[in-house]
């Protein structure tokens, strides 16, 4: 991987030179009308050069201004995004789940000129607060099937704009390229925002070298990468760091080929059809399509479950081989052929991941039991570390193949790795981020002697891998002293099937408790097996037969936890989480938004300790 020569280079000229080297390999595919059809790199220039043609023509954008894109992964994301780009403009996106007050947020944080919605949902969104952005010269849609009833001067079909500028462009095949050599590595290309767990997101500034070379060093941990072609599908939101990566920069680098959905509920019928080589995805993710899985087997017929746990145990014991170092022999190799062929190959197709030389997880801590069972299914699962201040680089990752669960592997090129006496991981690299947008007190407070201070509390193995504990405000000090990682106990609790999310208290306190969300479809899958009737998620959770179900996932969750980790008690939420809703406690991508939980469900904390002794010496006090 030639990372020098990425730092000298832009996005949009990439794309250029992709477009001349290999005019009519296939850029991307995209399912129109039930279609998989295809662009070839020659084409995807056109496009990007029309609609930069466009912006330019139509409303001036120009060098230094920000365009905002809200939707879901679609074709025109990507070229809308480049287009700003080779402008010298900034393009930045809002997570499609956003509730309209975070949207605001964002156009006024990030001053965008222009706005590029997907369709009348998001246009929706948008038109509910753009009275507030009068900055806003106008909003473009994209999928106009709706557009019909909108008669506000500022909003307009994107194709409209595409036209425009494809005229302009008829006499001169080269702007793009002219574009292209205008800019410089070290401007801006990028904002991508946090995801505001504490507060407000802060937008991470990505300038064009050296958030390609950083990508490229995720090429370079997964040589794999580069060898090939390899089918992904755009499955995270763009406006994602590691939604980026996979379907605008890393083909930009190597030969990986993004399809895209028809629409965000059809990216699981996406991955069957596709049955992709490389899939570049979060825990959840991985967490629900496991439970789906195997919850679909609790109900299959006998014969299908006796085969099955016949080939778990031989897919376990083969990658026990694996992970303590002994090549599995003829027998063992042989078993577990015969085990993938007729079981697990089936099972994988259902999802996808029946040909995926690599699956790499990141974004969230995942949790070692839902590795082991994708690993016993055959699958080489890597677990990976980043941050959204690195560029786009990994930090670390597990390298593989089936590596053993449980760390985030060892260090990524060009990244060095060290932890403080409070075990703060501190990381020195060769590129980071251009600065939180608009926020230097932030950016300096980021750094320490030079190295990036990550928040994240971490350890070595004895093998030299970086295993993660906690986010450093997150750890939590019982009443009697000990140190404990809440995110340690919720990936256990939300490993199982019937869990969808998990936040764990206890601070000050003699023992641990817990918030859930029950998963509503594996729940309610798992109650009409067995006839317990409901009207909703809010009758379905405070069924008896629910919550003995949910009582048995702790006890199981709490075998593998030590005492003091152990959850005493637990509460199911009283209806599912939104983050499309405002002031809701769970951020766009589903981070729970601890502080706020507590506030929200203070009542239901509380009546989780009422027993306690130190309830009955409160209101002791209080009676005085």
């Amino acid at each position: 991987m030639n990372f020098e020569a990425l730092r000298a280079s832009t996005l949009p000229g990439l794309l250029v030179e992709r477009a001349r080297a290999r005019p009519d390999r296939v850029a991307f595919r995209s399912k129109e009308l039930g279609i998989w059809r295809e662009t070839t790199w020659r084409q995807l220039a056109e496009r990007v050069a029309a609609l930069a043609g466009g912006f330019a023509r139509e409303y001036g954008i120009a060098r230094g201004e920000t365009v905002a894109i809200i939707g879901n992964p679609c074709p025109e994301w990507m070229i809308a995004d480049l287009a700003a780009q080779a402008l010298g403009a900034i393009s930045y996106g809002i997570y499609p789940t956003s509730a309209p007050g975070e949207v605001r947020h964002l156009l006024q944080h990030g001053g965008a000129s222009l706005i590029i919605a997907e369709d009348q949902e998001h246009l929706d969104k948008t038109l509910e607060v753009l009275d507030e952005c009068p900055n806003v010269r106008a909003v473009l849609v994209i999928d106009t099937r709706a557009l019909f009833m909108y008669r506000r001067p500022r909003v307009r079909p994107l194709a409209e704009v595409v036209d425009r500028g494809r005229a302009t462009l008829a006499a001169e095949p080269d702007a793009l390229g002219r574009l292209a050599r205008s800019l410089s590595p070290d401007d801006p290309a990028t904002i991508i925002y946090t995801s505001g767990t504490t507060g407000h997101p802060k937008g991470a500034v990505y300038r064009h070298g050296p958030h390609l070379a950083a990508c490229a060093n995720i090429i370079a941990h997964y040589p794999i990468l580069a060898r090939g072609e390899h089918r992904a599908v755009a499955m995270l939101p763009l406006c994602h760091a590691m939604g980026r990566n996979l379907a605008i920069t890393m083909p930009l680098i190597a030969d990986i080929v993004p399809h895209y959905p028809e629409s965000v509920d059809a990216f699981a019928d996406a991955l069957y059809e596709i049955q992709p080589t490389f899939v570049f995805t979060v825990p959840r993710y991985l967490q629900k399509f496991a439970a789906h899985l195997l919850v679909g087997l609790d109900q299959s017929s006998a014969v299908k479950r006796a085969a099955y746990r016949v080939a778990m145990r031989v897919g376990r014991r083969a990658l026990e081989r694996r992970w303590s170092d002994r090549r599995p022999g003829p027998a063992w190799r042989l078993s577990a052929a015969l085990a993938r062929a007729i079981v697990f190959r089936w099972l994988l197709e259902k999802v996808g991941f029946a040909r995926a030389e690599l699956v790499i997880s990141s974004g969230a801590p995942l949790p070692p039991a839902v590795a082991t069972l994708w690993q016993a299914w055959g699958v080489n699962l890597c677990e990976a570390y980043g941050q959204t201040e690195t560029g786009g680089a990994l930090v670390s990752g597990q390298r593989g193949p089936y590596p053993l669960p449980g760390d985030v592997g060892v260090e990524a090129p060009n990244m060095a790795i060290e932890l403080d006496p409070a075990g703060e991981i501190l990381v020195a690299a060769a590129e980071f981020f251009g600065g939180y947008w608009r926020d230097p007190e932030a950016t300096a407070a980021l750094y320490r002697d030079g190295k990036l201070a990550t928040g994240d509390v971490g350890e070595w193995t004895i093998e030299r891998s970086l295993r993660l504990v906690d986010r450093k405000k997150d750890i939590l000090i019982t009443a009697g002293g000990k140190n404990v990682s809440p995110s340690h106990v919720e990936n256990r609790l939300r490993a199982s099937p019937y869990i969808s999310e998990a936040a764990v208290f206890g601070e000050g306190r003699k023992y641990l408790v817990a918030l859930l969300e029950a998963d509503g479809e594996t729940v309610a899958e798992w109650a009409r097996e067995r006839g317990v009737v409901h009207t909703g998620y809010g009758s379905l959770v405070a069924h008896p037969e629910v919550l003995g179900l949910i009582e048995a996932e702790v006890k199981q969750a709490n075998d593998d936890l030590t005492r003091v980790e152990q959850v005493k008690a637990f509460r199911l939420l009283p209806r599912e989480l939104d983050p499309e809703l405002e002031g809701e406690p769970v951020t766009p991508t589903r981070k729970v938004k601890r502080r706020l939980m507590a506030e929200r469900y203070s009542a239901l904390v509380e009546s989780m300790y009422a027993g306690d002794e130190e309830r009955r010496i409160a209101a002791e006090v209080a009676s005085l």
